[in-house]
């Protein structure tokens, strides 16, 4: 399934975010998941914020992530090759 999602290329960590992302976005009646909800979730928490800074920006180069607009904090969504996700 990862492969036909093209998530394979992937590493394990911008896999964990991308996945608490997704899970923050379907809990919220919003679409934005804000940087701490992401930090303080069960599946990342374990991550230090060097690893995690780089996987968030690693998921926004390759389009899976995108950084909300109209926030002064740091907040992200889903981007558009995150949409069959």
């Amino acid at each position: 399934m990862e492969q036909d999602l093209g998530l394979e290329t992937l590493s394990a960590n911008e896999l964990d975010v991308l996945y608490v992302v997704r899970l923050l976005c379907d809990e919220k009646t919003s679409s934005v998941a804000e940087a701490a909800d992401i930090r303080a979730h069960a599946i990342t928490r374990h991550m230090s914020q060097p690893t995690l800074s780089r996987a968030v920006r690693a998921l926004i180069e390759k389009g899976y992530l995108e950084t909300a607009p109209n926030y002064k904090a740091k907040r992200y969504r889903l981007g558009p090759s995150a949409a069959e996700i």
